[in-house]
């Protein structure tokens, strides 16, 4: 034990050596994680690199997290590979992977697989949590989320960590939407330097334009929070200079800086704030939660196309969709989830991704549930996602205890969590 002690000791120091030495490219603090949930300790390794800012050019620094298991991180063994884990919506600065210590799913698979996870902060969180996010800006989350993942692979490479040459990329909701863009940089940039395994999104709003026409149509929307999300990080990634009035209408508007910008309040917080502001009439009773008419909230000119702001929000959105806009890896397999239930992001979006890769060739894997919402599901789908992983592995190179009992016991917590959201 106390041989361990000075090992670890010794690593300590030379991380924050190694931080001193290369400040641009640097790890930049270390946290011992404990769960009592199948004992898990794991250690984040908090991190700063160089990517490109919203305007997608300029040199900028943005951090993120690796994360490992203990063993691991004292090379008492090697992981299996590595996972880009790309993370949900988040309204709360403390809520990105540098912060968050309850990376709950996404930290049980990454102990159980032991793989390395590494996980961005993506613009607009963490060293730059005073700037708006580029929210479902597929180029600039992607870049982000690649030249993070290059980047830790180069630090965990000077540190003497050793790994099998396995990467996985995966990501829920906004995750999945970035998850999705990653697959698309890699395939079209980096296809020399990064190989993909398997890329696993679910829930994702992968067809912002489908998402634009629904919203018109509609005129509902059952998270407030998302689209005055959307258009402040348009907003900011565009540097159109839209004013809140310019954009949205009523309370939202005068407190925009407050609920949209602060990072705050949590994406529940602001959805109540927002439906608490309006009238009864602009409420539309739903299950799980209530909706919002758009024109209660929204500057009627941002979706009106006959306007000079409208066409040229139609045109954003287009620009930020992304299926028809790559040719996929065919060797990549790709599985993608979605609820037919699913109040936040409709299904037509993985519907249309899914005919996008299969009349590209590529090999994709489609599964829907029936009366799921949109946060339930997600603990459904990373449980999939941690069966999947130990089908898709050869059983040789599992290292110790990763087996299909750990893996069927992570399957009936998830189950346990998801029935107890719904």
């Amino acid at each position: 034990m106390h041989d361990m002690k000075k090992k670890i000791i010794a690593l300590l120091a030379f991380l924050a050596a190694f931080s001193a030495i290369n400040a641009q490219e640097s790890i930049v603090d270390t946290t011992i994680i404990h769960r009592t949930v199948m004992d898990m300790r794991l250690v984040r390794l908090n991190y700063v690199y160089t990517s490109v800012g919203p305007d997608g050019v300029t040199p900028t620094t943005l951090s993120g997290a690796i994360v490992m298991r203990y063993s691991i991180f004292t090379k008492e063994n090697h992981a299996n590979g590595l996972i880009i884990y790309n993370h949900p919506t988040t309204t709360l600065k403390y809520g990105c992977p540098s912060h968050d210590d309850d990376l709950d799913a996404e930290a049980a698979i990454c102990f159980t697989h032991k793989y390395i996870m590494v996980a961005v902060d993506n613009y607009g969180f963490g060293i730059t949590e005073d700037k708006p996010q580029a929210y479902l800006n597929p180029d600039i989350t992607a870049q982000g989320a690649v030249d993070g993942l290059l980047a830790a692979k180069r630090l965990l490479g000077r540190m003497g960590y050793y790994y099998e040459d396995r990467l996985l990329n995966m990501g829920y909701s906004q995750g999945g939407h970035t998850a999705m863009a990653v697959q698309r940089l890699v395939d079209t940039k980096y296809s020399d330097r990064l190989k993909i395994m398997h890329t696993y999104a679910g829930g994702g709003p992968y067809d912002m334009m489908g998402i634009y026409d629904e919203m018109k149509k509609t005129n509902v929307t059952y998270y407030p929070c998302a689209l005055p999300l959307i258009l402040s990080g348009i907003n900011e990634t565009e540097k159109l200079g839209l004013k809140p009035h310019d954009m949205f209408t009523g309370a939202l508007a005068d407190n925009y800086e407050e609920w949209i910008l602060s990072k705050e309040y949590s994406s529940t917080e602001i959805n109540d704030m927002i439906i608490n502001s309006v009238s009864k009439d602009d409420i539309v009773p739903g299950d799980p939660r209530d909706g919002v008419r758009l024109t209660a909230i929204i500057n009627p000119d941002i979706m009106d196309e006959r306007t000079p702001i409208g066409r040229k929000m139609k045109t954003l959105f287009k620009k930020n969709s992304l299926l028809g806009t790559w040719k996929p890896n065919p060797r990549t397999r790709v599985y993608l989830f979605h609820s037919r239930a699913d109040e936040v992001v409709p299904v037509l979006c993985t519907r249309r991704m899914a005919d996008f890769m299969a009349d590209e060739g590529a090999e994709v894997k489609t599964e829907y549930l029936n009366d799921w919402p949109h946060t339930p599901a997600a603990s459904y789908f990373f449980s999939q996602v941690a069966l999947q992983m130990v089908r898709d592995t050869n059983k040789a190179t599992l290292i110790e205890d990763v087996t299909d009992d750990v893996i069927n016991v992570l399957d009936s917590l998830f189950h346990g969590v998801s029935k107890l959201l719904r």
